[in-house]
C-alpha cells in the first residue's frame, strides 16, 4: 500500500484529490492538512511516500517553502507541487525537492503521475 499526504486548505480539492485517489487501492490517503506546517507535524508520524503538497496554502509557509522541508523528513517521498498557477513551474525546476509539477486544471494526470513516483503501473 502507498501512503498519500494531501496538504491542500481547500475543502473542495482536498475530497477531489482524496477521491482521484480511491479510484486505485494500492493507494491510501494517510493524512490530510490545511497547512504547511500541519504537513511537517503529519509527516513525521505518517511517513507518507507520495505528497500532494498545494502552493498557496494557510499559515505562513508556501508549499515551495515546505518542500525541502518535508524532504528532510520523508527523504523518499515524491512531492507533487499542485497548484493554479503556472507561473510557478520554473521556481519547481530550480527546488530539487517538488518532483513533479502539475497544474489543477490537469488533475486527470494526478493519478498516473503518482503511480509513475511510486514506481507503479499505470
Amino acid at each position: 500500500m502507498t501512503s498519500v499526504m494531501i496538504v491542500e486548505d481547500d475543502l473542495d480539492l482536498q475530497s477531489l484529490i482524496e477521491a482521484i485517489f480511491s479510484m486505485d487501492s494500492r493507494f491510501l490517503v494517510a493524512g490530510l492538512a490545511e497547512s504547511a506546517e500541519h504537513a511537517l507535524e503529519i509527516a513525521r508520524t505518517t511517513t507518507p511516500q507520495i505528497i500532494v503538497l498545494d502552493h498557496g496554502l494557510a499559515g505562513a509557509l508556501t508549499g515551495i517553502d515546505a518542500a525541502p522541508r518535508l524532504k528532510e523528513i520523508v527523504p523518499h517521498a515524491g512531492i507533487i507541487l499542485f497548484t493554479a498557477h503556472a507561473e510557478l513551474r520554473t521556481k519547481v525546476e530550480e527546488q530539487p525537492a517538488v518532483d513533479a509539477f502539475l497544474l489543477k486544471t490537469e488533475s486527470s494526470r494526478l493519478l498516473g503521475l503518482a503511480q509513475r513516483l511510486a514506481g507503479l503501473p499505470a
